[in-house]
């Protein structure tokens, strides 16, 4: 888990094939599959119980195509890309096409700027949606893991650690039992996780 940007929060913008300006697409390529609530779903499963603010994010489609199989597409982010707060992630969604998925772009501080622009199948007149996933400098302090309450092992963390550390540890199961491994951190970050044993 990376310690500078466990917390996640999320930007997001969505349009549709005229980029807001309430202009249709005349597009004639296979029908489509996916509905608006399988992209829902993609989005959910991405984000997850993490919180979603609208802003800071711009779309940039054209307002009228004539090949729907390549229609160029531009994601700008308000951020200013610096190792404590930057873009770690754009994840783009349609409506309407077989699959909700579009990509997902990974950016890091030394991109410079939180834009990518590609091409992209758009299978009707339809919503996009781009999601930015967002550092926000929140760092890990302590990790704790403890087997049916009891505490096996913990660690606290300091600056001079890598930004994605690695742990290993140990412990004897003699019991059934559950594995909690709890993250604390800056800005009331915390996370956890747990894992089930069995003893036969």
């Amino acid at each position: 888990m990376d310690r500078r940007t466990s917390r996640r929060d999320f930007l997001k913008t969505a349009g549709g094939v005229a980029a807001g300006l309430g202009l249709a697409s005349v597009i004639t390529v296979v029908p489509a599959r996916a509905t608006p609530a399988e992209m829902q779903e993609a989005i959910r499963k991405v984000v997850g119980g993490a919180r979603i603010s609208p802003g800071k994010v711009k779309l940039d489609l054209p307002p009228l195509i004539e090949n729907g199989n390549a229609v160029p597409l531009t994601v700008t982010v308000e951020s200013p890309m610096t190792e404590a707060q930057h873009v770690r992630v754009v994840h783009v969604f349609t409506e309407k096409n077989p699959q909700p998925n579009v990509a997902s772009f990974h950016l890091g501080p030394r991109a410079g700027r939180a834009k990518v622009a590609t091409r992209i199948r758009l299978a009707d007149s339809q919503n996009v949606v781009a999601i930015c996933e967002l550092s926000d400098g929140s760092i890990i302090r302590r990790f704790v893991c403890t087997y049916n309450g009891t505490e096996v092992f913990s660690a606290d963390l300091h600056p001079a650690i890598a930004a994605n550390p690695f742990i290993v540890f140990s412990t004897i199961a003699i019991e059934s039992g559950t594995l909690m491994f709890q993250w604390t951190g800056d800005n009331g970050f915390s996370v956890t996780e747990s894992a089930t044993i069995s003893v036969d």
